[in-house]
Formats: C-alpha cells, sequence, structure tokens
C-alpha cells in the first residue's frame, strides 16, 4: 500500500469483501497517535478509472483469482493533498471465497471484519463515512454509479 498524497493524483480505495458480508481492513502506523482502520490505498494512472486501477493493482499486489467490481463507487476529496480525489470501489471474488493469502498480500496487519463487529468494537474506520457506504451497498439502497460521499 502506498499513497503519493504530494503528487495529487486521484487514488482508488477497494473495499474487499467476501460471501459472509465482511470486508478486509488494514491498521496502518499512526501518524497522528490514534490507530484507524482503513481501506487500501493505490495511486491511478491518468486517465485511468477507479475500477480498472482497483483491479489491476489488486491482481499486481495479491495475485487475485478473476474479480467482480461492483458499479457503485463512492467519492471523496483527498486527505492531506491539495488536490485529487479518492474513489472507492468494491471488490470480490468470483469464485466463493478469497485465497488465504489476501489479507497478508493487501497489507500487513490486515483483518476480516463484519459490520457489526466494527460497531460493537467501536472501531474507528477511516474514511469515516465506509460503514454507511458498505450499509448502503449491501442493503441495496445505494444507486449504480458514482456518488458523492462527502
Amino acid at each position: 500500500m502506498h499513497d503519493a498524497d504530494a503528487d495529487g493524483r486521484d487514488v482508488v480505495r477497494p473495499v474487499v469483501i467476501d460471501s459472509p458480508k465482511r470486508l478486509l481492513l488494514l491498521i496502518p502506523s499512526a501518524s497522528t497517535g490514534e490507530f484507524r482502520w482503513t481501506l487500501p490505498r493505490f495511486p491511478m494512472r491518468p486517465g485511468e478509472t477507479s475500477r480498472r486501477a482497483a483491479a489491476r493493482h489488486l491482481h499486481r499486489v495479491a495475485d487475485l483469482p478473476a474479480l467482480r467490481i461492483s458499479p457503485l463507487i463512492g467519492r471523496l476529496p483527498r486527505v492531506n493533498a491539495v488536490e485529487g480525489l479518492q474513489y472507492v470501489v468494491v471488490v470480490r471474488t468470483v469464485v466463493e471465497s478469497w485465497p488465504t493469502s489476501v489479507g497478508s498480500a493487501v497489507g500487513p496487519e490486515a483483518r476480516w471484519w463484519s459490520m457489526a463487529e466494527l460497531r460493537s468494537a467501536k472501531a474507528l474506520v477511516e474514511p469515516v463515512q465506509l460503514l454507511d457506504f458498505m450499509d448502503g451497498y449491501w442493503d441495496g439502497w445505494l444507486p449504480d454509479g458514482e456518488i458523492s460521499l462527502d
């Protein structure tokens, strides 16, 4: 995982999910002294779609099997960047479950969480809109296409 915050490029933030409605989050080093569970963050190439960037990075980083990427895309401003956007895309495998190595391939300290576990643990997540976004995805009340999360 990396983020070129200074260059202003757009980034893609894949939400890796599995069939029991869990999502894979990782915990980066805490620069603020407060740990937040977060999504991987990958820079996009100029002109590249967020869905294509997510597939490219996940294939390259984790050597994943065929992927299904939801048509629902969340868009919000970059954090700690003068310009650029971040796109949240939902990704799942075409097969029933992910390889067991996907967590360590996506990032150190990765962990599968259900929404109930995140809420009961009062876990801090970033972006803060992630839980509402995923509730909307799983409940089917968000439209396909790009939506603003800010």
